[in-house]
């Protein structure tokens, strides 16, 4: 699957295509594509977190004044502390749920409050059990189900807090001296449970993540050139505006390149738009081989001109990865006997190096790569022109008309 949607789509570099492309949905993504999916559950679950804990809290505090109306033997002392601890955890992920920073707190407060809840309410089912409220048990099997499936929390997590919630339980059947086939019988019941469910679970899970997946390949998609599988001209104008302000906080420069096939026009005339499809296929390899990390960015800006935005290198390295562009295009060997000396399909390569300032927009960095640009095509094509100082003299906005 993933070999084919990369071959037909031309999405080299596409992270959701990797993973759709195994013969099974990972458990957990990498780091990056783990958190942007954390984003996207907690999105989809939200009214369903909500809803789910702040009626379980309601319960708890329900049962908590219950629990102090009653007498004040010491056996009851005991449960008014299991059913504070209840509340207190029922509180925490409560707030969590409701609170403006859900994304960022949720997870963490819901796994280990979870935890204080199942362990306590397994103590406390069990007391009530021991006192002859059978039916009790069926509050317990509820909130085994509600973890997996109303709680929001991730598969790992929610099967943590069932696994102690079930240890738990064993442990209070023990302490309140329990038969064996009192225990075995209640702890049966709740581990079969628990057993169904977590396996429906997981192949939701699985479904989630699917899901995911092939809603970024649509967005993924939507910002790519169907051609070259570079980015587009929209992509790349959004992620200049943001490596623009994200440089201009860290006090970092940015790298523009412009590259441009030399004689593309003749190219096409001569070998016809399929051969040139395909010569853009091929170059567009190259120039995707510089843009690796995370704020780098390599797209077609139209027609046979592709662009390159690197954050934060020296000028002499973005010097030295513009050339190696510009032989690495020579090295694919694509004739072209109507264009350059050389016979060759070549590419000219303007380079921008740009500190951003509040005074300046991205706009001028756009300018003064293609300031240098020009520059390379007049002075004989097939080579790299780099412009740094240049930019102080710019009127931004302006461009040059070639």
């Amino acid at each position: 699957m993933a070999f084919s949607l990369k071959g037909k789509l031309g999405i080299p570099d596409s992270r959701y295509a990797t993973e759709l492309g195994k013969s099974t949905i990972e458990a957990r993504f990498a780091p990056d594509l783990e958190e942007e999916y954390d984003v996207f559950f907690l999105a989809e679950r939200r009214s369903q977190v909500r809803s789910f804990n702040g009626m379980l809290c309601a319960l708890s505090i329900w049962a908590l004044l219950a629990a102090f109306g009653g007498s004040t033997a010491a056996h009851d002392l005991a449960q008014l502390l299991r059913l504070s601890v209840i509340v207190a955890s029922c509180a925490a992920v409560t707030w969590a749920a409701f609170s403006r920073l859900y994304q960022e707190v949720y997870l963490g407060t819901a796994r280990w409050a979870s935890l204080l809840i199942a362990m306590a309410g397994s103590f406390e089912i069990a007391h009530r059990i021991a006192a002859g409220q059978t039916e009790a048990l069926a509050w317990l099997t509820a909130y085994s189900i509600g973890l997996f499936f109303m709680a929001g929390m991730r598969f790992g997590a929610a099967l943590q807090a069932n696994l102690a919630l079930l240890a738990s339980f064993v442990v209070a059947l023990i302490v309140d001296d329990r038969s064996a086939v009192q225990l075995m019988h209640a702890a049966g019941v709740l581990l079969v449970i628990l057993l169904i469910v977590g396996l429906v679970y997981f192949q939701q899970a699985a479904r989630y993540r699917k899901a995911f997946l092939e809603r970024g390949m649509i967005a993924d998609l939507a910002n790519r050139d169907p051609l070259t599988g570079l980015r587009n001209r929209r992509a790349l104008d959004e992620h200049l505006v943001r490596a623009w302000q994200q440089a201009l906080r860290d006090r970092k420069s940015l790298a523009l390149m412009f590259i441009d096939v030399d004689g593309f026009k003749k190219f096409n005339d001569r070998y016809g738009h399929k051969a040139g499809d395909v010569a853009l296929q091929r170059i567009a390899g190259v120039v995707h081989g510089v843009a690796r990390r995370a704020l780098d960015l390599a797209a077609r800006y139209g027609g046979e001109e592709l662009a390159v935005v690197l954050y934060d290198v020296p000028r002499e390295t973005a010097a030295q990865m513009a050339e190696a562009m510009r032989i690495g295009v020579m090295n694919l060997g694509i004739e072209h006997q109507d264009g350059t000396p050389l016979n060759l399909v070549t590419i000219s390569i303007g380079v921008g190096i740009v500190r951003p300032t509040l005074a300046r927009s991205p706009d001028g960095a756009v300018q003064l790569s293609d300031e240098a640009l020009y520059a390379a095509k007049r002075n004989g094509r097939n080579r790299v022109e780099l412009f740094e100082s240049e930019y102080e003299a710019l009127s931004t906005g302006t461009f040059r008309a070639r």
